[in-house]
């Protein structure tokens, strides 16, 4: 059975972490769909940099070779904050009840899940796979630890007879890379060659994205709005 795979996030700007991480999971898993979701208005970090319309197009060109791996603005036209559960709500009515659903997000994500909306209902719509990322060894809550108990598996694998209901943790190896760093190297002048793909690293070039300027713009035209 076809599995879909959704991953959500600013993507501000979206780097080769991302990417790597995604398809390296899709090899794990086989047969799957991905979908990269951009956040319009997330719950829980700060607005993004960079316009709707400029991530949804890096992102666009990030994995405009990639076979399986789609981007979907679902967010980007829903008003209002982006809750993950109203997001899955809408793949399962898309994928069906038998239909396998998987959600992927980095532990740093999920250490805070438990201040999430509707966090709990997560698992009824979909499994959760949980990405160990470079640097982050955070314990996960109690309230957290005890809601795994009845759900935690050890293998993907262990996914593969469900349509929705199990969280498991991956260890993958993984590029040390994050975007609120390449944003600040951005902004200082540095190069970030080699951290995003050449043609998001053009697009953000052509579009004064992330340097000093282009962020006190920004900051003017929310003052105006004011």
């Amino acid at each position: 059975m076809n599995s879909t795979l959704v991953f959500g996030g600013t993507f501000d700007p979206v780097h080769r972490g991302h990417i790597e991480s995604v398809c390296a999971v899709a090899r794990l898993l086989g047969d799957v769909d991905v979908y990269l979701v951009p956040c319009q208005i997330p719950a829980h970090r700060p607005v993004p940099a960079a316009s709707p319309e400029a991530r949804l197009k890096m992102l666009q060109l990030a994995v405009a070779n990639q076979d399986r791996i789609f981007v979907d603005d679902c967010e980007l036209r829903r008003e209002g904050t982006s809750y993950t559960v109203d997001t899955l709500l809408g793949y399962r009515q898309r994928v069906g009840e038998s239909g396998r659903l998987l959600f992927l997000m980095g532990r740093d994500s999920w250490v805070t899940l438990s201040s999430w909306h509707r966090w709990e209902a997560l698992t009824d719509l979909a499994h959760l796979l949980i990405l160990e990322r470079p640097g982050t060894d955070q314990d996960s809550p109690d309230v957290l630890r005890k809601w795994l108990k009845t759900r935690q598996v050890q293998d993907p694998e262990e996914m593969m007879n469900s349509s929705s209901g199990k969280v498991c943790f991956l260890s993958l190896d993984q590029i040390d890379v994050s975007a609120s760093g390449l944003r600040e190297a951005i902004a200082k002048g540095s190069s970030i060659e080699g951290n995003v793909n050449p043609l998001v690293m053009n697009y953000i070039r052509q579009h004064n994205l992330y340097t000093g300027a282009s962020l006190e713009n920004k900051v003017r035209g929310k003052r105006m709005e004011h």
